[in-house]
């Protein structure tokens, strides 16, 4: 809890990141506003696109872990999906894939409509796509559109195919599909897909060979990135623009936009993304033939591939730790909802037993009605029966602890509790019994004696 108070301070303080990225603003003012708390989810999933967009990863899974919480209070498989999408998204940007895979595929079980499914077999075929599994990605591309034509992600999927006929070297396909994703272009698309969009484009004609286009796109994808804060999305796209200078001849513009994005890599402690631009480096200073750059540079491409395989290693054990946390909010949560239900029937169970108990307290003290022993009995029986439940409610979760769930040892300690209910019972209905006998008689005889004074006065 403390961490995202901490987080949500210090955006609140930073003006220049607030002017930077207006949505960081409004995502604040929605959870400080929200009055239920599906607005408070909206405002953690605002905030949580800003914060693994910018390499902010431990707060975004704080926040994550907040809004899984929320979904899963309220049952509500719509927001369900929504978190697992989220957190896919991070995995990936971080470039854990095999998790990224793993979420996107437990989210599909929590997708009711076909565009939230549609949308999800979209997000496995990115994966496998720029992981260069591009015969799986299209498997996946073809259940994509299996569930329909949806405007609101036409625009994905374009993209998609896009970027898979240009790993498979077939551009004059990826542009066709790059051009649909363009004229289905709005102001609403996500910041990330419009960046790989360009970048693709861009990708597009120079395979094909224009080399006046495709500079003019992998320019407009790296100032659109810097515009939207995309720290992931400046390195992995400006790198694509690095390699397509150093083919081109254009050593000093590729070494002027590398430097840029190793200032941003080490601001945002993206690792990986500063190995790949320490090894343009590298090459631009061996043109250069500056052998004491191109020596530093090597060293610390060397270096931080190591750093990458070392936290390669911590992020599964965090992506292991986090799935273990979800877990265990659904483990509280179910505890909790438990204990609300035990309340509940505890309270219900009060509720049967006190209007029993007053029926036979009723029978018993009425003077002027001949009660049925037999309906008595029966009432003893359902009161028996409501006084065992009642027990069991309030000692379960004691019992739980004490025998640590076992079957066996929990049967005997309620077989325990019967046998002294039982005997308890048996006293108690023999006492109401004899004393409805003689609440009976005594009815009887005032009722005899009253039809003997009448008739006496008849007589009379």
């Amino acid at each position: 809890m403390k961490y995202f108070f901490t987080l949500i301070f210090l955006l609140l303080i930073s003006r220049q990141l607030l002017a930077q990225y207006p949505p960081v603003d409004q995502a604040v003012q929605t959870i400080r506003n929200a009055k239920t708390p599906a607005e408070k989810f909206r405002g953690y999933r605002g905030l949580d696109r800003y914060c693994y967009t910018t390499g902010l990863y431990d707060s975004s899974a704080i926040l994550q872990k907040k809004m899984y919480a929320i979904a899963g209070g309220l049952k509500n498989d719509s927001l369900m999906v929504l978190v697992y999408r989220a957190i896919g998204n991070r995995l990936v940007t971080r470039t854990d894939y095999n998790f990224a895979l793993s979420a996107y595929f437990k989210g599909l079980d929590y997708a009711k409509t076909d565009e939230s499914k549609a949308t999800f077999y979209g997000n496995l075929a990115y994966v496998y796509a720029i992981t260069g599994n591009d015969k799986v990605a299209l498997s996946y591309l073809r259940k994509f559109e299996s569930f329909g034509n949806f405007p609101s992600s036409a625009f994905f999927k374009n993209i998609l195919y896009g970027l898979v006929f240009n790993n498979l070297n077939k551009p004059d396909s990826a542009l066709i599909y790059l051009q649909k994703a363009a004229s289905s272009a709005n102001k609403n698309n996500d910041p990330t897909l419009v960046s790989i969009s360009l970048a693709q484009s861009g990708k597009a004609y120079e395979l094909k060979g224009d080399a006046d286009l495709a500079e003019v796109y992998y320019k407009r994808v790296v100032a659109y990135c810097k515009k939207q804060n995309l720290a992931s999305g400046q390195i992995r796209h400006g790198s694509l623009y690095c390699d397509f200078c150093i083919k081109s001849g254009n050593y000093a513009q590729a070494k002027a936009i590398a430097l840029e994005n190793l200032a941003v890599a080490k601001k945002a402690g993206i690792t990986e993304g500063m190995s790949t631009v320490a090894e343009i480096l590298r090459k631009v200073y061996a043109h250069e033939m500056n052998k004491d750059s191109a020596y530093y540079y090597a060293v610390m491409q060397i270096e931080y591939k190591d750093s990458v395989s070392s936290q390669k290693r911590i992020a599964e054990f965090q992506n292991l730790t986090f799935g273990q946390q979800l877990r265990e909010i659904d483990e509280q949560a179910k505890t909790a909802e438990a204990a609300e239900q035990r309340k509940q029937n505890i309270q219900y169970a009060l509720i049967a037993l006190g209007i029993i108990t007053i029926i036979i307290l009723f029978l018993m003290a009425s003077r002027s009605m001949i009660t049925n022993t037999k309906m008595i009995e029966f009432l003893g029986v359902l009161a028996l029966l409501i006084v065992f439940e009642f027990i069991n409610l309030l000692v379960h979760p004691f019992l739980e602890r004490v025998t640590h769930h076992s079957p066996v040892l929990m049967l005997l300690a309620l077989v325990c509790i019967a046998a002294l209910l039982v005997p308890l019972h048996h006293r108690l209905e023999k006492w109401t019994t004899k004393k409805l006998v003689i609440k009976n008689k005594a009815v009887r005889l005032a009722a005899a004696k009253r039809t003997i004074e009448k008739l006496e006065r008849i007589n009379e």
